[in-house]
């Protein structure tokens, strides 16, 4: 019988075997036809929730496409990207469509002309949760109704749905405040910290190198350190858990500009912290975003408290004379 899935490499599916996990999205259900799901007629529940299903996909994707474009015109690049792994996040998690439902047309793209920034992103936000909920409310409907056949492709949404890949586009809005300060001993927190750490370094593999990195291990060491932070903000663990999370970002997933920010969270709420998070910054900053002023900054904060890790406070001070001249 002739498969509908495409052909895959064997060098892909060696590197996907050698890796404790790739950093790839789960494959989509097998079935004999897994690009079309037929909605059956005679179940109104169902068609009710496949239409909810498909209406709340079309306007999440018109909603970041629309932000995607809005970043375009106005020269943002990096919030641009931003929202295009977004969009390709929404594209590869739902890999199949429901037939024998009316055509879900978007509304005709509005013109960007003056057009509030915020109002974009509440958009995609709103939009977001409500295509994640009509997920939700479809995983029940086909469980309660014992269809455990349609769970499962549903539920695969939510198996390819890269929660690394969602964005809150301000900072303010995704980052805790800087006044946080680590004070409180809790055991609960600091459970939390063990496991996320652990899971953190079981996730980088065989002598550290990408080929055994578990990505999804380190999805779920970023998920735990961040809960830490939202559950315990007075914790004594949170600086860490910061410094962690910027590692994570910028080390597996290439979210520079999240990793910096991190790391800056990781100092201003312990400014003694005992990690090179101002020099982690530091190098995102100089070789990743080419930013030479904020790297200077960052390199000069390591020399200052970071006399920790001589190597790291000599190349700051390489780096600071080239970029600097002085």
């Amino acid at each position: 019988m002739k498969s509908d899935f495409p052909p895959i490499s064997l060098i892909g599916v060696l590197v996907c075997l050698l890796a404790v996990g790739c950093d790839a999205p789960p494959p989509a259900p097998r079935a004999a036809d897994n690009k079309s799901l037929a909605v059956r007629q005679d179940n109104p529940e169902e068609v009710r929730g496949a239409l909810a299903l498909e209406t709340a996909r079309v306007a999440y994707e018109h909603r970041l496409e629309a932000l995607r474009s809005y970043y375009e015109r106005v020269g943002n690049a990096d919030k641009y990207q931003a929202a295009g792994n977004e969009l390709k996040t929404l594209r590869q998690a739902q890999m199949f469509r429901y037939g024998d439902l009316p055509e879900i047309v978007p509304p005709e793209r509005a013109s960007l002309e003056g057009v509030d920034e915020r109002l974009l992103v509440e958009y995609v936000v709103s939009a977001r949760r409500a295509y994640l909920t009509a997920v939700d409310q479809l995983i029940a409907l086909y469980e309660r109704q014992g269809n455990v056949y349609r769970a499962t492709f549903v539920k695969s949404i939510k198996e390819r749905f890269d929660p690394i890949r969602i964005y809150m586009y301000f900072p303010t809005a995704e980052i805790p405040p800087q006044d946080l300060r680590p004070q409180d001993a809790i055991p609960e927190a600091d459970a939390m910290f063990a496991e996320a750490r652990k899971l953190f370094l079981e996730g980088k593999g065989l002598l550290h190198t990408f080929v055994t990195t578990s990505y999804r291990r380190e999805r779920r060491a970023l998920v735990l350190f961040m809960e830490l932070i939202e559950k315990h903000p007075t914790s004594n663990k949170i600086a860490l858990a910061a410094y962690y999370i910027g590692d994570i970002y910028k080390e597996y997933f290439n979210e520079d500009v999240r990793a910096v920010l991190w790391y800056e969270r990781a100092w201003q709420w312990d400014p003694k912290i005992t990690v090179p998070a101002r020099f982690q910054a530091g190098t995102v900053y100089d070789l990743r975003l080419q930013n030479p002023e904020k790297a200077v900054e960052c390199y000069a904060g390591a020399i200052a408290y970071e006399q920790f890790n001589q190597s790291n406070v000599r190349y700051a001070t390489q780096r600071i004379v080239e970029l600097t001249g002085k």
